[in-house]
C-alpha cells in the first residue's frame, strides 16, 4: 500500500515535471517566433523606410528635373516669342522695302517719261524752230516788200496779211495786185508736206449788217474761204487747208483808232500742230 502509494507520488511529480518542462517549452518557442516576428517585422520597416527615402530621394530628384524643364521651357518660349517678333519686324520692314522699291520703280518710271517726253518736246521744238527758220528764208523777200509778216503768237508760228492789202473794206473779193503774193505764198507753204495750215480771218470791232454778212463772223470767214480758194488753185492739197474766222474777237491791239481797227484786220495762216507735237498728248493717247 505504501508503496502503490509511493509510485503514486512519483508518477504526479513526472506529470507535473513533465507539464512544467512542457509549459516552459511553449513559452520559449513563443518567444522565439515573436522575437523573429518582430525581427522579420524590423527589417520589412527598415527595408520599406529605406524604399521611401530611395523614392522620396527620387521624387525631389525629378521634381528638380521638371523645374529646370520648365525654366528651359519658359526660355524657349521666351526665345520663340522674340524670334517671332523679330521675324515680324523683318517682314514688316521687308514689306517696307517692297513698298519702296515698288515707288522708286514706279518714280523711275515716271522720270524717264517725262525725260522722253522733254526729249520729244526739244526735238518737236528744234522742227519747229527749223520750219520757222526755213520759213523766214523762202518768204524774206515777201517780209522785206511788206507783203507779209512771220510771227510766233500763242505759241503758234503763222504767217500775217494785212487785209487792207488783199480786200477793199467790207469786201472779200480779193484784189488783183494780192493775188500774185497768195499764190506766192502758197507754192512756199506746199513745200511743207505732212503739214496742215488754217487760214484765220479777222475783221475790226466795226459792227457790219448785210444780207449776205449779218455780222463779223461771216465777213472774216468768207475772206478765209477766199484765200484758202486761190491757195489751193496754186497748188497746195485741200487737205493741207481749213479755214474759219474769229469776227472781231481776237484783236492784236485795240480797237480805238483808225490804224489800230487797220492792224486787227487780218488774214493768218496758222501752222496748225501735229498730234506728236503736243506737250504729253501721246501719254494721253497711251492710256
Amino acid at each position: 500500500m505504501k508503496s502503490w502509494f509511493s509510485l503514486s507520488c512519483l508518477a504526479a511529480c513526472a506529470l507535473l515535471a513533465g507539464g512544467c518542462m512542457m509549459k516552459s517549452t511553449h513559452e520559449q518557442i513563443l518567444h522565439d517566433e515573436k522575437t523573429a516576428a518582430q525581427k522579420q517585422l524590423e527589417e520589412t520597416r527598415q527595408s520599406l523606410t529605406k524604399q521611401l527615402n530611395e523614392q522620396s530621394e527620387a521624387r525631389k530628384a525629378c521634381e528638380g528635373k521638371l523645374a529646370a524643364t520648365n525654366q528651359a521651357k519658359g526660355k524657349l518660349e521666351a526665345d520663340l516669342a522674340a524670334r517671332q517678333m523679330q521675324i515680324r519686324k523683318l517682314l514688316d520692314e521687308k514689306g517696307a522695302l517692297s513698298q519702296e522699291r515698288e515707288q522708286l520703280t514706279a518714280e523711275q518710271q515716271k522720270l524717264s517719261r517725262e525725260i522722253q517726253q522733254l526729249q520729244h518736246m526739244r526735238e518737236a521744238a528744234e522742227r519747229r524752230s527749223a520750219e520757222y527758220r526755213e520759213l523766214l528764208k523762202k518768204l524774206a523777200k515777201m517780209i522785206d516788200a511788206g507783203s507779209l509778216e512771220v510771227k510766233v503768237r500763242n505759241g503758234r508760228m503763222l504767217v500775217q496779211m494785212s487785209s487792207d492789202v488783199l480786200f477793199a473794206p467790207a469786201s472779200t473779193r480779193i484784189k488783183p495786185e494780192a493775188r500774185s503774193a497768195i499764190e506766192e505764198l502758197a507754192a512756199t507753204l506746199a513745200t511743207f508736206t505732212g503739214r496742215k495750215f488754217l487760214v484765220l480771218g479777222h475783221s475790226d470791232s466795226t459792227p457790219i449788217h448785210s444780207a449776205r454778212f449779218p455780222s463779223n463772223w461771216e465777213l472774216s470767214t468768207q475772206r478765209a474761204v477766199e484765200v484758202v480758194k486761190i491757195m489751193i488753185e496754186a497748188g497746195v492739197p485741200p487737205q493741207m487747208l481749213a479755214a474759219a474766222g474769229a469776227a472781231e474777237f481776237d484783236p492784236l491791239v485795240e480797237n480805238d483808232t483808225p490804224e489800230n481797227r487797220a492792224t486787227n484786220r487780218r488774214v493768218e495762216i496758222i501752222f496748225l500742230p501735229k498730234i506728236d507735237e503736243l506737250p504729253g498728248f501721246d501719254q494721253v493717247l497711251g492710256k
